[in-house]
């Protein structure tokens, strides 16, 4: 069997994890990944936006992450392939900043995310029966803008709703909202972009990848080629976690190869039985 062998969501120095870079490469390496993208967070917001928030994902921040990327790519040579990379939230809120990040360093991969609507985090919207259908929609508009024009190699967790729905005692599911899925999923296979399956939902209460078979399948009838797994773990214990489901699940899909990204080009690997 050929196994899922690289981690392409992960959090070290990240303000919601905070975990060396090194402890989570290590546990990488026990659990047999050939590669991982530290993808910490950087969440962008609005030039208006009045919060403290911005000051947290400053340009300090940024040359920690390499400093840290450095150190580590050197400490597990040839033992780890350790890929530059960012998960960058909501960047069609601050164009002329995602575009400043992203020709000013030098990153292997682009996770690009939705995880705030209006300024406010999706964790911390409040779900009813009255309101789920109008804040969905409103998730979508956004993931579509980011399909659409966004500057990044693979969307995550593209249902990211389900997770805080979930935890209020609601269930949405995006693909009852088939027409703008559909139109999203179209923009990421005309603009050659991919798509992520995210464990975090396994071991999260959810029970099921973010997203989940129905999307996929969408995905790949429409032409959709590239996908990547991550754990999006924020701690060392949860690198890699239930890769070999996620797997079963892309085969599942239609999928028989991986992306792996290096100057923010695609190359593959097999996940198929030999």
């Amino acid at each position: 069997m050929n196994r899922v062998t690289a981690d392409y969501h992960m959090h070290s120095i990240s303000p919601d994890a905070r975990v060396p870079m090194e402890e989570m490469c290590r546990a990488a390496v026990e659990r047999g990944m050939c590669e991982v993208a530290v993808t910490d967070h950087l969440e962008l917001f609005p030039p208006d936006y009045s919060g403290k928030e911005p000051a947290m994902f400053d340009d300090r921040y940024i040359e920690r992450y390499f400093a840290e990327w450095r150190r580590c790519s050197e400490l597990f040579d040839g033992r780890l392939r350790v890929r530059r990379a960012v998960e960058l939230g909501q960047p069609g809120c601050n164009p002329a900043r995602a575009a400043e990040i992203l020709s000013r360093w030098h990153y292997d991969y682009v996770l690009g995310s939705v995880h705030k609507v209006y300024g406010v985090d999706l964790a911390f919207k409040h779900y009813s029966e009255e309101s789920n259908d109008a804040l969905t929609r409103q998730n979508l508009a956004l993931l579509y803008e980011l399909a659409d024009r966004g500057d990044f190699d693979c969307m995550g967790h593209i249902d990211l709703i389900k997770r805080y729905a979930g935890r209020q005692g609601f269930r949405i599911r995006l693909i009852d909202y088939f027409e703008e899925v559909e139109a999203i999923l179209k923009r990421l296979v005309w603009r050659d972009k991919g798509l992520e399956i995210n464990t975090s939902g396994l071991r999260q209460g959810l029970g099921e990848t973010l997203p989940g078979l129905d999307i996929l399948k969408l995905y790949r009838s429409l032409g959709g080629k590239i996908l990547v797994i991550g754990s999006d773990a924020h701690r060392a214990c949860d690198v890699a976690a239930d890769f070999d489901a996620a797997r079963e699940l892309a085969l599942a899909a239609g999928f028989t190869e991986l992306a792996l990204y290096e100057d923010r080009t695609p190359s593959f690997y097999s996940i198929a039985d030999q």
